[in-house]
């Protein structure tokens, strides 16, 4: 009897567990979104950067790119080893409605993007937005940017 009893159990328990949800938190989640809003002031009025260019760099860290400086077509090169050159994952542009719209893959923690102003492109305005571990956040994320008039970015 007590090993009939025993074998309930033990198929009680393989059921039980085998329907458990294995859905770990930073698991298994739908691919995860950055939207980018992008906008520049001037004269005290706030207005859509649009044609402003978006580098975006997977596997990079602002840390991972401090002695680099960045050309118009986004490539990162070494200012001490001018050989040693990062090329963006990713090349687009913020759109009429000053929105972008990234969707870094699956599995990605390191993420850098380089954002660089239209209307202030004579002084290369840029900004950078970095992340080490993106999908531990397990949400979407709204980035505003906002190019100054006066110098609060990077130039």
């Amino acid at each position: 009897m007590k090993s009939i009893q025993g074998e309930m159990l033990i198929c009680f328990l393989f059921l039980l567990l085998s329907s458990c949800n294995k859905n770990i938190p930073g698991e298994e989640v739908e691919p995860l979104e950055l939207e980018f809003n992008v906008f520049y002031t001037i004269n005290g009025d706030t207005l859509i950067d649009s044609g402003s260019k978006i580098f975006v760099y997977y596997g990079i860290n602002q840390s991972n790119v401090l002695d680099f400086y960045i050309q118009n077509d986004g490539r990162l090169i070494d200012s001490k080893q001018s050989s040693n050159i990062i090329f963006p994952n990713v090349r687009d542009s913020i759109n009429h409605t000053g929105i972008y719209i990234l969707t870094p893959p699956m599995k990605t923690e390191n993420l850098l993007v380089i954002v660089w102003s239209n209307f202030y492109k004579e002084r290369s305005l840029k900004s950078l937005f970095t992340e080490y571990d993106f999908y531990y956040h397990v949400s979407n994320q709204l980035i505003k940017i906002y190019f100054m008039e006066k110098n609060h970015g990077i130039e």
